[in-house]
């Protein structure tokens, strides 16, 4: 075919079927007809060089259009959509590319015609033509009736779900065309089967008659079954068979006893009203709701049950609207009670219809809501308070602090929020029982709520801490509040006849100045209350800007601190042990240094708490216990065994598999268990005393040594210096300090050396840096010391160097 662009113009332009004269390799539109502008909601000289994608909206076609040449050239016949730019819908079409010749000399496949048909009427009678379909299908398999149809040779045609229900039709014969086995089964199914077995021959012989009769079933069942004829254009061309269940009418009656018993004895409140929506009769479920409102209720309008904001004619025009949309109305209303009571109620009325289709009754059914409001009520006040102490929780503070800013902007002012944490806390629920905890901070609430103004907010955020809004306050009334706070805390509290105190630590932040969100507000409201705490506890202090630098800077040492280990930052040194006898080497505590490359050298005494508050001790306390263990190992090997000491946490003594691991540690580097010592301080010892001296009593089965760090700092206890198998006491440098001058030091020394002798415990002195500290503690016959009199801690090297020479050569200590 040739074609030019005015000849297209000429050809297309007069006819129905959109068209588009197509550049077949540039993809570009080169013409188009008015049919296609109309199709596409386009104008033909919007279309005019466009390209051909722009048509395309289904991945189907994108793919057509992007192969190669030679494939498109091959045409395509399909059906496709395009969409309508005036409308936005998608329009199905019946789309047809054809290569074609434009003019004398172009190559035969130069131009592609693309042809499209609208199919959006023809689907629309597709899909109703479907639709009636299945609706005649879905009629036929929803009626209450079983339905047969036969040509006039008696063969089956169809029949409906409810048929196959009624004569019990086995699954085999549904799922296969066997007219004679549906009709043997049939007869089996009736009780008289040759007086059936005749009656349908007798009717087969009369294609015109109407037939009523009446069956029973060996199911019981009692089954009505009519039968007329199939016309066609006035002809008889089948015979179509009915099947009703009759027996169902004396359940019908019994059902309708059975639901004159319900409407009796239902215990939702159920009421009868006539065409004129008046009440015709009500059950006793009803009778008990309305209470004494029950006496006359009979004859008067429902709508005068209820107490509603809105007049009668506007709530009967929605429920007429209810009773047409779905067939009844739902809602909550207000049902009056005797006085002025009412209660809340939801009522479902149903409409019931007579033969026309006018209301001839209409039922009520009235649920009680009182129960569920409440809990309803108690859901929201659970969701806005604090179910312990009733407190508001943190989402009314946030709607408070929200409309005081909001308030701000317009007039300025500003407020205080006041972060407070219960001191020590924990140890009234280990003590005395959460339960009691739970019951004091009931307490702790009204009596900080007796401290605040009503436009000021108390919350709760959980556990021991709370949170106090102040409203339009500055720097002095919240510092005023805070120490009203202190005193109140101060009074002894007294609960089941037992006095205690509680303290609190209370930290400030102001707005604006600390913040615009309460979220910011309460950080740092926070980061002062921890500063307060790092302080003693039990007093107040306002936020200021360097604590969060000082937060950040432990953030920053911290990060440092977990990554110095993979870096080899870390070490261990080793500080000697002298026995004060000989003056030889017995033994050294293995102690960890951290010398960083932004902090330097950090003291351990710096970085040691910081693992411990962090958890990092675990790991870090781990990595240590292994290098001591190394090096006694090969200090071992080289013929000079000593004794290493290493310090434990309480965090990683109770760790699970503690002992395992010293076991697997000792038995991977073969160091035989009494060359290993555990120093332990005594709060360690005296955290869960029982589950303690379990793990002791298994390092002692070891073979492991213990030795008690810092003696007489902590909560001495004889007691478990008699139950536990301990090896040695260390004094600590702050007794030895004092030596020889001061009395005191002197006598608790003493005592501690005259324990150790007593209980056949070692004693060492930690710290000793002088001669004479040296002397006094010989002459009060202690064993052993630590110190710079002798070396400070050194590295492992350094320390092996000290073990070589003569003088201060090691000397073993007798097997314990």
């Amino acid at each position: 075919m040739i074609i030019s662009g005015h000849s297209f113009a000429a050809i297309w332009n007069g006819i129905d079927l959109a068209a588009w004269l197509v550049d077949g390799h540039a993809l570009q539109i080169r013409h188009a007809n008015e049919a296609a502008a109309r199709l596409v909601g386009r104008s033909v000289a919007d279309m005019e060089g466009m390209p051909v994608h722009g048509l395309v909206v289904t991945p189907e076609d994108l793919i057509f259009w992007g192969q190669s040449h030679a494939g498109i050239a091959a045409g395509i016949h399909s059906h496709t959509w395009v969409r309508n730019m005036h409308s936005g819908n998608l329009v199905p079409v019946d789309r047809r590319v054809l290569a074609i010749q434009a003019s004398e000399g172009d190559p035969a496949d130069r131009y592609l015609l693309l042809t499209m048909q609208d199919r959006s009427e023809h689907e629309a009678s597709q899909r109703e033509l479907e639709s009636l379909l299945s609706e005649l299908r879905a009629t036929l398999d929803s009626a209450a009736d079983g339905v047969l149809t036969c040509n006039l040779h008696g063969e089956i045609r169809a029949f409906n779900q409810r048929l196959a229900q009624i004569w019990q039709l086995p699954r085999e014969l549904l799922l296969r065309r066997d007219d004679a086995a549906i009709r043997v089964h049939m007869e089996s199914q009736v009780l008289d089967a040759e007086a059936y077995r005749l009656r349908l021959a007798a009717i087969a012989h009369e294609p015109m008659l109407e037939t009523t009769d009446i069956l029973h079933l060996r199911n019981g069942m009692t089954v009505e079954q009519r039968s007329v004829p199939q016309l066609i254009q006035g002809r008889p061309a089948g015979r179509v068979y009915s099947f009703r269940d009759i027996s169902r009418q004396a359940e019908v009656q019994a059902g309708l006893r059975l639901a004159a018993r319900v409407f009796e004895s239902s215990l939702d409140a159920i009421f009868i009203a006539d065409e004129r929506h008046a009440v015709a009769r009500i059950n006793p479920g009803c009778e008990q709701l309305l209470g004494a409102a029950a006496q006359g209720v009979v004859g008067r309008r429902v709508t005068a049950l209820f107490a509603m904001a809105q007049d009668d004619a506007e709530f009967m025009a929605e429920v007429r609207q209810g009773w047409e949309q779905a067939g009844f109305w739902e809602g909550e209303l207000r049902l009056r009670q005797e006085e002025d009571a009412h209660c809340c109620v939801q009522l479902s009325w149903v409409a019931l219809r007579d033969d026309a289709g006018a209301v001839a009754q209409s039922i009520g059914f009235m649920r009680d809501l009182s129960v569920q409001h409440a809990a309803q009520k108690r859901i929201e006040e659970l969701a806005y308070s604090d179910a312990l102490t009733g407190l508001p929780n943190r989402l009314p503070l946030n709607k408070r602090v929200a409309a005081a800013i909001e308030a701000s902007r317009g007039h300025g002012g500003g407020f205080a929020i006041l972060f407070l944490d219960l001191d020590r806390f924990k140890n009234v629920n280990d003590s005395l029982g959460h339960p009691f905890g739970d019951r004091v901070l009931k307490l702790v609430a009204e009596r900080l709520q007796g401290c605040l103004r009503q436009s000021d907010m108390l919350c709760r955020l959980g556990g021991d801490e709370f949170v106090i809004y102040l409203h339009d306050a500055d720097a002095a009334i919240a510092e005023s509040v805070a120490r009203r706070v202190q005193e109140e805390m101060l009074r002894p509290f007294m609960l089941d006849e037992m006095g205690f105190s509680i303290q609190c630590s209370i930290g400030m932040s102001l707005y604006p100045q600390d913040g615009d969100a309460l979220d910011d507000l309460i950080k740092h409201a926070d980061t002062a209350m921890y500063r307060v705490k790092e302080r003693g506890r039990g007093s107040y202090g306002f936020y200021q800007p360097q604590m969060n630098a000082h937060l950040l800077s432990r953030m920053k040492m911290e990060h440092a601190m977990r990554q110095a280990l993979n870096h080899g930052h870390m070490a261990v040194h080793y500080q000697p042990q002298v026995d004060m006898a000989t003056g030889c080497i017995v033994g050294a505590e293995a102690l960890v240094r951290w010398t960083d490359p932004e902090f330097g050298v950090v003291s351990p005494g710096t970085f040691v708490p910081l693992a411990e508050e962090s958890g990092y001790i675990v790991t870090l306390g781990a990595w240590v216990m292994e290098q001591a263990v190394k090096e006694a190992a090969h200090w071992m090997g080289c013929g000079t065994p000593l004794v290493v000491s290493v310090n434990v946490s309480a965090l990683e003594f109770r760790q699970a598999g503690f002992v395992e691991r010293i076991s697997a540690l000792l038995a991977q580097y073969g160091l035989p268990a009494r060359w290993l010592e555990l120093e332990l301080t005594e709060t360690v010892l005296l955290q869960d005393a029982q589950e303690m001296q379990q793990v002791l009593d298994a390092l002692a089965r070891l073979g492991v040594g213990l030795s008690i760090d810092d003696f007489g700092t902590g909560y001495s206890s004889l007691a478990y210096l008699k139950k536990l198998t301990i090896h040695r006491l260390k004094i600590d440098k702050s007794f030895v300090g004092g030596l020889p001058g001061d009395g005191g030091d002197c006598a608790i020394v003493q005592a501690i050396v005259s324990m150790g002798r007593a209980l056949r415990i070692g004693v060492v002195a930690e710290g000793v840096e002088t001669q004479a500290q040296r002397q006094a503690l010989q002459g009060m016959g202690c064993d052993c010391y630590q110190g710079f009199l002798c070396a400070p801690a050194m590295p492992a090297a350094d320390f092996r160097v000290r073990m070589a020479e003569p003088a201060t050569g090691a000397k073993r200590i007798a097997k314990r």
